[in-house]
């Protein structure tokens, strides 16, 4: 038990520090209006629940699409957060230059 908790706990410390890294990384990116396309909650295989989001957006004319994962520490707030989202509402996105398919969620829903 004590082994599934800390599998959790380190798996969600590590998908925020990237998250983070990743945000802190895409700051000069610019941004794009992204359309939400699903919600779901995947079922956990390593590192604890996780929210995604599908997402679509345009880029200079091309059409793109992305997943953003949320980590949690409980399933429950996983489904929670997806249950909040509507699907088709607009997202900011972050675009990066020099290969738009690489994309990140400016701002936590």
């Amino acid at each position: 038990m004590i082994v599934w908790y800390f599998d959790i706990v380190v798996g969600f410390l590590i998908r925020t520090v990237i998250r983070f890294v990743k945000i802190r990384s895409s700051e000069t990116w610019p941004v794009e209006k992204g359309t939400i396309s699903s919600a779901t909650c995947p079922p956990a295989v390593y590192g604890g629940p996780v929210g995604e989001l599908g997402y679509t957006y345009i880029h200079k004319g091309e059409y793109y699409s992305g997943i953003h994962r949320k980590a949690f520490m409980l399933r429950g707030s996983a489904q929670d957060y997806v249950s909040r989202i509507v699907i088709g509402s607009q997202i900011a996105v972050r675009v990066k230059p020099t290969r738009p398919e690489t994309s990140i969620v400016a701002v936590d829903e």
